[in-house]
């Protein structure tokens, strides 16, 4: 037990080590950067009753709430800035380790569905990012773990810690309310028909614990209703994929990062795959249900499948009466552990070698396909951003003892700002907000995109490329 212990404990700290890492090293990011300069001096309380937090659906609430306390601690460093999805990723972890060793299964294969749960390249990014969508990735996972020990239990402390999860989860990001509105189906499916899932909470104490994520709800309801109000107003519910397909196909391109491991086929096959697997742990747990198990375990299965079609069916909800579309990018992000799983308890607790083969080979899948995008240079998501930081510490360092003018385009602002306001750039002079591109001769240095290279003055000459897309231009 010793040895299994230190293999969890030291794959949890490699992991977490990553993301520190990462969290230190990467150039700050444009919307990263945009929540620093808005929000670190901003009394994010009033938010809560005021329009001018919600131009954009920038602000992740909690996330800057938790950035305000670290930078005032540690200073305005990007460790600072992103302490808090750090440690909302050891939040994840412990919560995901803890739930899947719950389950009782050989070391060996619980080890694989942990990796499987923890290796993907595209949920650690975000736990190294100053964004909600890690973090509430994190407190979902915190809230899995309380509502299978409150199956497992029925005890009122593990329910107050699947819905203090889920709400830590919906201040991180908005779309999480989803998650919590669907928690309370599963929770009340679990009262309402104890019998069905092998649960015995009967009496008093059933409706008293079916009265008891209400206050949770109540609170978010008040706190929330006028900034989604403010959002939907400023159609920042708009953007999105077009269908619940079109975000899996999104998302696993993402996952993949142009990684073309069957040629132009690949998306397409891990897209199948993906699918099937999905099914197939649903139509393992309707047959699970349908011969009574006497295991818990079955029913929490069955309570996060449910969990993952809620979702689904909230989202056809938002589509039709909140002009909202269907998550894509970061914000389908929820659907990683969701998606994933469902299918490892699928074939962790199914008694048959063929099955733990399966976790066995997903497993060392992802250990490869980790490796192979594993960095800390940049992000996929901000990929523009790589060279940001190096191009304006490299233009203090030219500058010398002189005082320069820095223009850059638009997208490269907020994240140049940054460094500029967090006294890192002292050189430069104050950095203005251009949306185009200027044709006249007016600063020392310009950073443009190379396809804007074309329009600027023909007295600049080119200092240093960064990365294939990013010139730095000298006059």
């Amino acid at each position: 037990m010793k040895t299994q212990n230190y293999i969890f404990g030291g794959t949890i700290v490699l992991l977490l080590a990553y993301t520190t890492l990462r969290a230190c090293l990467l150039s700050m990011t444009h919307d990263e950067s945009s929540t620093y300069l808005n929000g670190i001096d901003q009394n994010l309380w009033l938010c809560f009753s005021s329009s001018e937090c919600w131009g954009t659906a920038n602000l992740h609430w909690l996330n800057t709430f938790l950035m305000q306390i670290t930078v005032k601690l540690f200073g305005a460093s990007e460790f600072a800035v992103r302490l808090p999805n750090v440690l909302a990723h050891l939040v994840y972890l412990l919560a995901s380790c803890l739930l899947l060793r719950d389950m009782g299964k050989p070391f060996f294969v619980t080890f694989c569905a942990f990796l499987i749960l923890n290796i993907n390249p595209y949920l650690l990014e975000f736990f190294a990012l100053a964004r909600g969508y890690g973090m509430a990735c994190g407190w979902m996972m915190m809230s899995l773990y309380f509502l299978w020990k409150y199956i497992q239990t029925e005890k009122t402390g593990h329910l107050l810690g699947a819905f203090s999860g889920a709400s830590l989860a919906v201040l991180s990001s908005f779309i999480y309310l989803n998650y919590i509105v669907a928690l309370l189906g599963v929770v009340y499916l679990l009262l309402l028909f104890p019998r069905l899932f092998d649960f015995n909470k009967k009496g008093k104490n059933r409706w008293l614990h079916a009265a008891f994520p209400l206050p949770f709800l109540a609170v978010l309801a008040l706190l929330l209703i006028r900034p989604i109000q403010y959002l939907r107003t400023a159609g920042q519910f708009e953007y999105g994929a077009a269908s619940l397909y079109q975000t899996l196909e999104i998302l696993m391109r993402d996952y993949l990062q142009k990684k073309a491991y069957f040629g132009d086929w690949t998306l397409n096959i891990f897209v199948f795959v993906a699918i099937f697997l999905l099914l197939f742990a649903m139509g393992w747990a309707a047959v699970q249900l349908v011969r009574r198990q006497v295991d818990k375990r079955f029913g929490f299965m069955l309570a996060v499948l449910l969990i993952l079609v809620g979702i689904v069916l909230m989202q056809k909800v938002q589509f039709h009466l909140l002009d909202a579309n269907y998550l894509r990018q970061r914000t389908a992000l929820i659907f990683v552990p969701l998606g994933l799983l469902p299918v490892v308890l699928c074939f962790l607790l199914w008694e048959y070698k063929w099955s733990k083969q399966v976790i066995i080979e997903i497993a060392i899948f992802g250990l490869i396909h980790f490796f192979l995008l594993a960095n800390f240079k940049n992000c996929h998501e901000w990929w523009f951003e790589a060279h940001t930081k190096r191009m304006a510490l490299h233009v203090e360092e030219q500058a010398a003892d002189k005082t320069v003018k820095l223009g850059v385009h638009w997208i490269y602002h907020p994240t140049t700002a940054f460094y500029w306001k967090t006294g890192r750039l002292t050189a430069i002079e104050d950095l203005r907000y251009e949306r185009e591109v200027r044709t006249d001769t007016l600063y020392d240095y310009y950073f443009v995109r190379l396809e804007d290279t074309a329009r600027l003055h023909s007295a600049y000459v080119l200092d240093k490329r960064f990365g294939s897309n990013q010139w730095l231009y000298k006059k």
